[in-house]
């Protein structure tokens, strides 16, 4: 990958003159001086180890030198290394070296922050069309944006040169996935591909979301990150709106819940507009301001109350501008609950009727905008929705078939049981059973009940109990001396339980409040009659919107429905059994037929094709009216711009530039593809060599056996075993 050259390789011709110290060493080589002694048989052995020692001190010190003329003309020449093949050096394919990239755009929403006046998808659009007219000239280039592409139409490379000549602006698109994802498609891509260099360049604003964990590792070629994220990205935005409780009924005062997301201690300015889908204005809140708190996150509550409107449109809005614009204001649609039709079915003997028409319309159907209307005693409208029954009997066998099959159909049941009736249960027909047992949570249980109990929550989380909950409504106060004993079993479930009052031994908690799925329908089953003889029930605060919200359609039953962009438009099919296609009119005006889907037992309306954020409105092919209405909004996870910095998604390594901009990836491909001096390591061992060559020589000019000179003081050489001179 690297090759190593000098800079002045001219001076290597100078190498020769390491050979100076051996020369001068022949040239001038001392004789030992002679000695003569009377006897030499006290010192022989001394001298012969000496003279062995000093020939070896003289060779090493000879090289020493040699070696440190070498190593000096080796750093003057400045060896260097330097790449075999430049990093994105603008050739291309140049020299018959084929070049392959992946080229991997962030075109999510939070690419539309500003920084200078400029959005960041902006920014990112030109520099990958400088990338492709200069540094990836000539290579084969496959662009992945954020939006996978479908699998009839994959990424696949083209000419760099054809991209730019058929290039259109960049636009934001939804992210189904996190972009981290798009970075492994493309690396899949150019492991796929065959070519002397591959490239991986990814441009993104790094944002959190887009990278919940690390990128791939890519060992087949080099890495380039765009750094894009903005150094101070001023921004808030609306991210949810909520309706507490989410069942509105008109004219009942309830809270819009607006949550903001932004810069931790900010103040931004906020207010709320209701509209109808025609855009004709309902009503609008005074600006108030929202402190964000240090997490970045606010929750403001406006009371509002809603016409008798079917469909409205809730609309938050920032009033100061910021960097990103388009999350300044969300709308949230709202299906207001049509008018219910409600019959009460009357038994002889049953004391309750007068009390549940009172809660089910306390004006008596002088309030015009009430969601029920209730039939007249001892009449049931033909196009009856709910059905409300006190049951102070068993109904016969026809009755209670005829109420299965009314919540079958995707109706509503509301069941009364007076106390007692579990003592008539066994005496019914098995068919009489079978139909109420559909209806029922359970059988009746044949166990007495307790004498006095308190109403108890089962499940806080329920949306029909949502709001009546608080302190103010004292569920607990609700009064139960009398109900039959029922259990939740298969599809049903409990919503209030009655706790006993006293607790004793063998008293026990039972169910007072039940919903059971049936078909497409509900029924709710109270477990005891609206009669002061059994229950305070009927005179308890909550009774009225608790049973007012049972007769209406639940928010999971609404024709309205918001959902962010990228996902597929759902439609309940078994809302329209008859009809086996529908049309779906975009924001655009633009229609389409989306034709009945059964898989796995359900029906259902999908389109796919939902490609701009605003109302699309279903309506069958022979009616103009909408029958449902899909909101699609930009996606709330776009707003938070909370990034990640690129060394933390993929470690730096010799084959991975991070950079904030084509300049500063100029810059640093330069640094990297300079010659890399490499001359301080042998400046370094040439002066180790010259301190060692210094104390090598002081050592051999002070060094002296002392025993030798204390036998012969004037001695200055070192004499042969003969006395003869050493040559």
């Amino acid at each position: 990958m690297f090759n190593f050259t000098f800079s002045f390789a001219a001076a290597l011709w100078a190498l020769p003159l390491a050979g100076v110290p051996i020369l001068l060493h022949l040239l001038f080589k001392q004789k030992s001086p002679v000695v003569q002694f009377s006897t030499l048989r006290f010192i022989k052995l001394s001298i012969q180890r000496t003279a062995a020692r000093k020939r070896v001190q003289k060779w090493l010190l000879l090289a020493c030198r040699a070696l440190l003329v070498a190593l000096l003309i080796w750093a003057i020449a400045q060896p260097v290394h330097q790449l075999t093949s430049s990093w994105l050096g603008g050739s291309g394919g140049a020299g018959g070296r084929s070049v392959v990239a992946a080229v991997v755009m962030d075109t999510s929403y939070s690419m539309l922050a500003q920084e200078g006046q400029v959005t960041l998808l902006s920014k990112e659009d030109g520099m990958v069309q400088d990338l492709l007219r200069n540094q990836l000239a000539g290579a084969k280039v496959a662009l992945f944006r954020s939006q996978p592409g479908d699998s009839e139409h994959p990424e696949k490379a083209e000419d760099a040169a054809g991209i730019v000549a058929g290039w259109t602006p960049l636009k934001p698109q939804a992210n189904p996935k996190p972009l981290v994802d798009r970075v492994s498609a493309a690396v899949n891509f150019l492991q796929q591909n065959t070519a002397d260099q591959k490239w991986l360049v990814v441009l993104t604003d790094f944002q959190s979301r887009e990278f919940p964990h690390g990128m791939p590792e890519f060992n087949d070629g080099r890495t380039v990150l765009l750094d894009l994220h903005p150094n101070d990205p001023r921004s808030a935005g609306i991210t949810r709106i909520s309706l507490s409780p989410a069942q509105p009924i008109p004219g009942i005062p309830l809270q819009a819940d607006i949550e903001v997301t932004g810069q931790p201690g900010s103040a931004r300015a906020l207010k709320l507009r209701i509209t109808t889908v025609d855009g004709n204005p309902v009503s609008e809140s005074p600006t108030d301001m929202v402190t964000l708190d240090s997490s970045g996150r606010a929750h403001k509550q406006f009371p509002i109350r809603l016409p008798a409107e079917r469909w409205l449109l809730l609309t938050a809005m920032l009033t100061d501008d910021d960097a990103m614009q388009w999350d300044n204001t969300r709308t949230q649609l709202v299906e207001v609950p049509p008018k219910q039709n409600v019959s009460v079915l009357n038994q002889s003997g049953s004391s309750g009727e007068r009390i549940l028409r009172l809660a089910l319309d306390p004006s008596e159907g002088k309030l015009a905008e009430w969601p029920l209307a209730v039939a007249p005693a001892g009449k049931t409208a033909g196009n009856t929705e709910v059905i409300v029954a006190d049951f102070s009997h068993w109904p016969v066998p026809q009755q209670a078939a005829a109420l299965t099959n009314f919540a079958k159909a995707g109706h509503t049941v509301i069941l009364f049981l007076t106390p007692g009736l579990e003592r008539s249960w066994p005496g019914l027909q098995k068919i009489e059973q079978d139909d109420l047992t559909e209806l029922l949570p359970s059988p009746p249980l044949q166990r007495p009940g307790n004498s006095l109990c308190r109403a108890a929550v089962a499940d806080a989380r329920d949306p029909l109990l949502e709001g009546l909950i608080d302190e103010k409504y004292q569920i607990n106060a609700i009064v139960v001396r009398q109900l039959v004993p029922l259990a939740a079993s298969g599809f049903s479930s409990t919503l209030l339980n009655a706790v006993p009052a006293d607790p004793t031994p063998g008293s026990r908690t039972q169910g007072l409040l039940f919903r059971k799925a049936v078909g497409r329908g509900v029924c709710f089953t109270f477990a005891t009659a609206p009669d002061p003889a059994y229950t305070n029930l009927a005179t308890h605060p909550t009774f009225l919107p608790l049973l007012v919200r049972m007769a209406l359609k639940t928010a999971e039953q609404s024709a309205a429905q918001n959902v962010e962009l990228g996902q597929p438009l759902v439609l309940d099919g078994s809302r329209f059994p008859d009809q086996v296609a529908l049309q779906i009119d975009s924001p655009a005006h633009e229609q389409y037929r989306v034709p009945a889907i059964e898989s796995n037992g359900s029906r259902q309306f999908i389109f796919d094709q939902a490609s701009d954020p605003g109302l699309y409105l279903w309506r069958t092919t022979s009616n103009p009216t909408a029958i449902a209405i899909t909101n699609v909004q930009l996606p709330a996870g776009e707003i938070d711009l909370t990034y990640r910095s690129a060394a933390s998604v993929a470690p730096p390594s010799p084959d991975t530039i991070i950079a904030s901009s084509l300049a500063d990836l100029a810059n640093k491909v330069q640094s990297l593809t300079a010659p890399q001096p490499q001359w301080s390591g042998p400046l370094a061992i040439v002066m180790f060599l010259l301190c060692l060559e210094a104390l090598m020589g002081s050592w051999s000019k002070t060094w002296k056996p002392p025993a030798l000179r204390a036998f012969m003081p004037g001695l200055k050489g070192e004499p042969t075993l003969s006395g003869r001179p050493q040559g």
